[in-house]
């Protein structure tokens, strides 16, 4: 299977250099999903696609690789920084990056790298085997929930409240902590310690003195202190 690959930077001419050695050195091993110079683009998309790489320039306007690594902390993502700062070379290797590139990229150091991943690479053991669905089991037995039908979850002691659409809920015998391990980051967004929301279904941010989300059904969810700037950047 090929690994899905980004590409984050700010020079266009960086992106069309890079693309073309993935797909002339790497064509069989990396399929390139999104290429974008615009930072806060990229940090939507790679929320919606979830690659298994991505190649994050350092020195950008606006919002820095280091900034998107510390907001996408809980994506599945090996980050590779490209660089043309030595200097910052010596950050990357202090950060929660897999490792780094100095710009221009020779195809040797591509190849290593992209060789180093493919071995580290863990097997998917977490996947849902419904595909979008989780199982949720009752005292009637085990019902299948499609993602896109869960508003949010809320913690109840040692149960779980699922909120559906069309004012449905569920009682799940397992706390929240259990079922945000297994919903997928690239959908759902831990907003506080009693509170799991589905992102495609947030309506409106009220900017009080405590931030609040509306959901679709109008649903108001609170968000925690330490929760608030990265949905704030999340959602900008």
């Amino acid at each position: 299977m090929k690994l899905k690959a980004a590409i984050i930077d700010d020079e266009k001419h960086a992106i069309q250099t890079l693309s073309y050695d993935l797909m002339n050195e790497q064509g069989e091993s990396v399929n390139i999903i999104f290429s974008t110079t615009n930072p806060i683009e990229g940090l939507k998309l790679l929320r919606k696609y979830v690659p298994d790489i991505l190649f994050l320039d350092i020195n950008m306007p606006g919002i820095s690789g280091m900034d998107i690594v510390e907001l996408i902390k809980d994506l599945p993502v090996k980050v590779i920084f490209t660089t043309a700062h030595e200097e910052y070379a010596i950050k990357a290797i202090e950060t929660a990056a897999c490792g780094y590139l100095l710009k221009p990229v020779q195809t040797e150091d591509l190849d290593r790298i992209i060789s180093k991943i493919r071995d580290e690479k863990p097997e998917q053991i977490h996947a849902s085997p419904f595909g979008n669905k989780i199982s949720i089991s009752d005292t009637e037995g085990i019902e299948l929930i499609p993602y896109d039908k869960i508003l949010y979850c809320k913690a109840n002691d040692n149960y779980c409240e699922f909120h559906l659409i069309g004012n449905q809920k569920i009682i799940a015998s397992k706390t929240l902590g259990y079922f945000a391990d297994l919903l997928p980051t690239t959908f759902f967004f831990r907003t506080h310690k009693s509170f799991l929301i589905n992102l495609t279904h947030i309506k409106k941010i009220l900017k009080r003195a405590n931030l609040e989300i509306v959901m679709s059904n109008d649903a108001i969810i609170p968000v925690s202190r330490n929760r608030k700037p990265e949905i704030l950047k999340l959602m900008d």
